[in-house]
């Protein structure tokens, strides 16, 4: 699949179902990679390894496989020298045992690619047979040393001396008074007894640890201590023979890396077959006929993603090159194109397909423009970056190359949009190239009608039940069911009558709306509040009367005089409630009615005049 696709198709996912049925994560990481063949010998190759396994799963017969998953990193530790513990020697002899099982098994099944496979397995009997003689239940066997089977009955014999030992203070009447509790506790890897502090002197022995509140001390009788140094030194001698043991069979694993690493590699490329296999098997696929003639026919093929799809049946081929359907949205178009694009692409990985029938064309490039190619980061509107990828294809597409567009020249002006398109269209059939096209441009629709190089197709419509049924009719150019999909969308009845009258006669609706306004109030003509310096107002957004003292420097805005001091405050939120003259004598002088501070006014009136008393006071 081309880099330019960007999974437009779904192809990532197909690959993830399939790599869902590998057992190793190797082969799932390679399932996940792969990429389409593009030749037919190669597609033919995987086709016939996958009939193969899908036989042997349909017998029903359980094939041998064991993960490799914990075996890579055992290999690496080999690898660096170390010694590999009795586990991972039993995961090496059940690996080597599987592949001896499946080279078996898959020469017995008459496949003959299967079994090209299989004689690749190298056989390791002699490894697989020193590992399991040597290793038993999870432990280096007894048989794997003479010495060793001596030590452990040894071992054995002290431990049921140590036990009797410590059993002998436990039930001992002498030291029932000593005792904390009647049991026997491992303390840093002695055998101790739990003793009341008060009675330590009476147990002969160490005290190998004291409790947090010093009431208990732990003591490892002497006779005890002595069987169990003795039973230490036996196991230092059973660890190093175990030791000496578990590296001799590392070193067998060591010369036997490269065979080992070889069988791994065609474990995960059998795991690879068995995953395409029981993808097929899951989806009732058949195999698909191959062809190099551009020649697409699909019967009943299903969408591989979809739940309970529409099957899907198409047939293109010489001397036609192209397909464009039509229909309404919604009804299936983009789905039809990713199916038989997909239906190429699953094909050139080796799957069967989940139809009744198929003839795939070998493509060398499976192009796609799904979708918005709205790109935000490079400022690019939707159908610019149609126009970047489209220019790009129309670069790289070559006489093998398949490509699917839905919807192609819309995002812009319809007349200009058309022309594009079927430029686009022409010069691609005229490179060998097999188109297939969504479209509702009626441009579009005339020219693929009348091009002897391109089919039509329509998404059919059920016109009785009004909507859609997903299914391909071949020959036959749809209509987008527009005024369909306004009206189960809620458009209301005169719009949708209105529409339905233009596409019939072709004329516009011209009458003008008899919706009045009222007249905008022109502000400027508005009479403009007039106050004198002393009229009572209400401030709104003070919600109190004020005294206007003047107009403010700032525009729309006036000076009052409220609770003794000047604010200034908008016009607009002004309202006059009582003018000066209807309030005051003729002559009344306004500025007592500005006075902050009474006393301070008599003051400076009696200074002005000269008061004696006056200016006492104020040098005061």
């Amino acid at each position: 699949m081309n880099k330019l696709n960007k999974d437009e198709l779904g192809f990532n996912r197909v690959k993830e179902l399939v790599a869902n049925h590998a057992t190793t994560p190797e082969a799932k990481k390679a399932i996940i990679a792969m990429q389409p063949k593009t030749s037919i010998n190669a597609v033919t190759q995987l086709l016939n390894e996958t009939a193969e396994m899908l036989g042997i799963l349909r017998q029903g017969k359980h094939i041998p496989f064991v993960s490799s998953d914990s075996l890579k990193p055992i290999l690496q530790k080999v690898n660096k020298g170390l010694i590999l513990s009795v586990d991972e020697l039993e995961k090496v002899a059940d690996f080597i045992r599987v592949n001896r099982l499946l080279k078996r098994f898959l020469s017995k099944q008459g496949t003959p690619i299967l079994n090209s496979y299989a004689e690749e397995i190298g056989i390791l009997d002699n490894l697989e047979e020193a590992i399991y003689q040597k290793i038993e239940h999870g432990q280096v066997s007894n048989n794997a040393d003479k010495d060793l089977a001596k030590l452990r009955i040894q071992v054995k014999k002290l431990n049921h001396d140590i036990k009797d030992s410590l059993q002998h203070f436990l039930t001992g009447k002498k030291y029932q008074i000593a005792l904390q509790d009647k049991l026997v506790v491992e303390k840093a890897g002695h055998f101790t007894l739990p003793v009341k502090a008060s009675y330590r002197n009476l147990f002969p022995g160490q005290i190998i640890d004291v409790s947090n509140h010093g009431k208990t001390v732990y003591i490892e009788p002497n006779k005890a201590a002595k069987l169990i140094e003795q039973k230490g030194k036996f196991q230092s001698q059973i660890t190093a023979i175990e030791f000496q043991i578990l590296g001799m069979l590392t070193a067998e694993v060591f010369e036997n890396l490269p065979t080992i690493k070889q069988n791994m590699q065609i474990i995960i490329a059998i795991d690879v077959i068995l995953a395409r296999a029981k993808y097929s098997l899951i989806v009732a696929g058949v195999r698909p006929d191959l062809n190099a003639e551009n020649r697409l026919i699909l019967n009943c093929m299903r969408h591989p993603l979809l739940t309970n799809p529409i099957p899907l049946s198409v047939k293109i081929g010489q001397p036609t090159r192209g397909l464009i359907i039509t229909g309404p949205n919604a009804g299936g178009k983009t789905i039809t194109i990713k199916t038989i694009a997909l239906s190429v692409l699953m094909a050139e990985l080796g799957l069967f397909l989940p139809a009744k029938r198929c003839d795939i064309p070998i493509c060398d490039h499976v192009f796609s423009l799904i979708g918005d190619q709205q790109d935000i980061d490079n400022s690019l509107s939707t159908f610019s970056g149609e126009m970047v990828k489209i220019a790009q294809i129309v670069k790289q597409a070559q006489k093998y190359s398949l490509i699917v567009l839905d919807e192609l020249g819309s995002g812009t002006d319809p007349n200009e949009g058309s022309a594009l398109a079927v430029a686009v269209l022409q010069e691609l059939q005229l490179r060998g190239c097999l188109v297939i096209a969504t479209t509702h441009y009626s441009t579009i629709k005339d020219f693929s009608v009348k091009s002897p190089a391109f089919m039509t197709a329509s998404m059919d419509f059920d016109l009785e039940k009004l909507q859609p049924t997903y299914r391909l009719i071949m020959n036959q150019a749809g209509e987008s069911r527009a005024l369909w999909i306004a009206k189960r969308s809620g458009m209301s009845e005169p719009v949708l009558a209105s529409a339905k009258k233009i596409l019939e006669t072709g004329e516009f609706p011209l009458k003008e709306s008899s919706v009045t306004f009222k007249k905008e109030i022109d502000r400027k003509d508005t009479k403009k509040l007039k106050l004198h310096k002393g009229d009572i107002v209400f401030v709104g957004n003070l919600n109190k009367e004020a005294i206007f003292y003047q107009k403010a420097k700032t525009a729309n805005k006036i000076i009052v005089f409220v609770d003794r001091d000047f604010l200034e405050v908008p016009i607009k939120r002004v309202k006059l409630r009582r003018k000066a003259q209807d309030l005051y004598p003729a002559g009344y002088n306004l500025d007592l009615l500005f006075v902050k501070d009474w006393q301070q006014y008599k003051l400076n009136k009696d200074l002005d005049r000269g008061s004696k008393k006056a200016w006492k006071k104020f040098n005061k």
